[in-house]
């Protein structure tokens, strides 16, 4: 049995305030290129399906388009929610969309959805685990609230209370947590102090971990305990990975082979350091840039200047002898035009590590948005 491997799609990502829907359209339809080629019988999305828990419609859309093209292909797609996600609206018209061969894990937090195939070789079980924190675990199971405090407790109480696995069938795991000893990058977001650290060994009775959330494709411990990483660079920090799609081939109980397929995106990412009139000599090219200008004292003007040859410049930075590295990283993309609820949660987000508001702060900041244009259209 094939099995095509992908997670942290994060459709509706901006990079420094740049829409990257794009650059997304771009790389899922490769991703369905090679899901023609490689004709998998499986397709596992291991989480973080939008960038949001409250996707704008264009992202919606999008991915929309890219399931029913799966679909289409009449390809069985096995999807769970990640950290950036709602698990609520991620399972949606989830009891429509398994008719459509779409399988999206539902339940209450800890629980673990089942799903089954057939091969030459017997039985594959596909078991479903959308991210999971102690806080969540501990509210759907407060007779067990004492005894879950951290990450691993919480994976592995659920785990426990999932039905044992047969011996004599093949077993895939579908998961969204951070494994001890994974190589991170500055775009994920982890718990302070490493609480969110899962085992790997929690996993040994699996043929194959198809994981999610981390953005650099990685094994850990074995070559069958997999991140697929993200299929776009979502950050600076990962200038050095090579994106990719992982294709497993599970044959035999016991014998499982995994590579790795390169994916192109349409604007490659680089950091540039040198002189800004170095920079101002350089051909015309639109990759997203982060120039680092080694000028004492660089132009005022100078990301303006610069996006005539970088039209996609998008960070600027100094380093220089009077500015130490971090002194100044200044974002210098235009604003988006934006609705002020949007405004407010990017905000939020900024000011509370990268969370998003809660439904009920986001419907709380609504009404009193409205009761303000009330007051005003009336005065």
């Amino acid at each position: 049995m094939r099995l095509l491997h992908l997670a942290d799609l994060h459709i509706g990502k901006l990079l420094h305030k740049h829409s990257l829907l794009e650059d997304q359209a771009a790389i899922l339809q490769q991703i369905l290129q090679i899901a023609e080629t490689e004709h998998p019988d499986a397709v596992l999305i291991a989480g973080d399906l939008y960038q949001r828990s409250t996707p704008s419609p264009e992202a919606m859309t999008l991915c929309s388009r890219f399931l029913t093209a799966i679909s289409d292909l009449k390809l069985p797609c096995y999807i769970i929610s990640g950290n950036h996600d709602s698990a609520e609206r991620i399972r949606y018209l989830s009891e429509f969309a398994d008719r459509c061969g779409i399988h999206i894990a539902g339940g209450q937090p800890g629980d673990i959805t089942e799903f089954t195939q057939h091969d030459d070789y017997g039985t594959v079980h596909f078991h479903l685990l959308p991210f999971l924190t102690p806080l969540q675990f501990r509210r759907n199971n407060p007779e067990e609230a004492s005894e879950i405090r951290t990450y691993e407790d919480a994976v592995k109480e659920a785990l426990h209370a999932h039905p044992p696995l047969p011996a004599e069938d093949r077993h895939v795991m579908i998961c969204h947590q951070f494994l001890t000893g994974a190589n991170l990058c500055d775009s994920e977001e982890l718990a302070v102090g490493g609480m969110d650290n899962v085992s790997v060994s929690l996993f040994d009775g699996y043929d194959y971990v198809a994981l999610g959330h981390l953005h650099g494709p990685q094994h850990i411990g074995r070559e069958t305990v997999r991140y697929a990483g993200s299929p776009l660079k979502y950050s600076f920090s990962e200038l050095n990975h090579k994106k990719s799609v992982t294709v497993v081939d599970l044959l035999e109980k016991g014998h499982t082979e995994v590579r790795l397929i390169p994916l192109k995106p349409l604007h490659e990412m680089r950091q540039l350091t040198s002189s800004f009139i170095d920079l101002m000599q350089q051909d015309v090219c639109e990759d997203y840039i982060h120039a680092e200008l080694t000028d004492l004292l660089p132009p005022p003007d100078a990301a303006r200047q610069l996006r005539s040859v970088f039209p996609n410049l998008l960070l600027l930075s100094v380093r220089n002898g009077k500015q130490q590295e971090d002194d100044l990283v200044e974002s210098v993309s235009l604003p988006e035009q934006s609705d002020f609820m949007t405004l407010l949660n990017e905000f939020y987000s900024s000011q509370n590590g990268g969370a998003d508001m809660t439904e009920q702060q986001t419907a709380l900041a609504q009404e009193l948005v409205q009761s303000l244009e009330q007051e005003v259209y009336t005065e």
